[in-house]
């Protein structure tokens, strides 16, 4: 079967060449079972909630609020410091982040990527995210099989930290790959929260890439959407280059309101 057969939601006439060459490359090496390209509409946040709920990985709050928490699995690890590298030309250039070759890392996260969305639904989610003090506005592509990320990155366009659907261009873009590291059988039945006990985060700034693997948490998936991120992108690998993580007690809760209420969703800390 064709990776463009795969595609369940056609590309948006804006999202140029270059991203769906991509999406391609990428389903190329994952092998997902559908691909599907995210608008940050209200009726896909409703879709992917409910199919969150339905797995158990959001689980509701007793109170009249209609919060959800996220469930995740105590093997998951929400700061993944250690194995966060800065994968630049030269140690120097990583500042005091984990360096790395970047051939070395691309070796170790190809192999590890090859058919690791087997059996799972890929998201391609084109962003924009606000300026900052730490430097421009960060376009891009995220791309990842966790419905908990793109609902994060979309309850983030909701409180205006960023733009989903969005894409000005072609090919100048930030790629950001991402996946929960468990690919599923046929037949297999999934688990409320998928993870991998091996983790890695790398980013490759001259490449304007970063790669994200093992982990569920939405903090260690969208790693563009960080402040700091952008002023990485920016100094091309200086002082900002940090590792970012969710906090040691991770609890995301999506407010919704009662029926009729306010639509709005956000991300609240625990």
């Amino acid at each position: 079967m064709s990776t463009a057969a795969l595609i369940d939601h056609p590309r948006p006439s804006e999202a140029g060449g270059g991203v769906h060459a991509w999406a391609r490359e990428v389903a190329a090496l994952t092998t997902p079972q559908s691909v599907v390209f995210c608008d940050g509409s209200p009726a896909e946040r409703e879709r992917l909630t409910a199919m969150l709920v339905g797995a158990g990985a959001l689980v509701p709050v007793p109170g009249p609020t209609g919060a959800l928490r996220c469930a995740p699995d105590p093997a998951d690890a929400a700061q993944v410091g250690r194995h966060s590298y800065v994968c630049a030309r030269t140690p120097a250039a990583a500042g005091w982040a984990h360096w790395m070759e970047p051939v070395d890392m691309r070796i170790i996260l190809t192999e590890e990527f090859r058919g690791a969305m087997k059996g799972r639904t890929m998201y391609v989610v084109p962003f924009r995210t606000r300026a900052t003090p730490a430097g421009p506005p960060v376009q891009g592509v995220q791309i990842t099989d966790s419905a908990y990320v793109v609902l994060c990155m979309s309850m983030m366009a909701q409180d205006h930290h960023a733009e989903i659907g969005f894409f000005g261009g072609d090919t100048d873009f930030v790629r950001c790959l991402h996946s929960v590291g468990a690919p599923r059988r046929t037949g297999q039945a999934d688990v409320a929260w998928p993870c991998d006990t091996v983790q890695y985060i790398a980013r490759f700034p001259e490449a304007r890439t970063i790669w994200s693997y093992g982990s569920g948490f939405a903090g260690n998936a969208f790693l563009a959407g960080q402040p700091d991120v952008s002023g990485f992108w920016f100094g091309l690998a200086t002082d900002d280059a940090v590792e970012v993580s969710e906090p040691e007690s991770p609890r995301v809760e999506i407010d919704r309101p009662p029926a009729g209420g306010d639509e709005r969703q956000r991300s609240l800390p625990a």
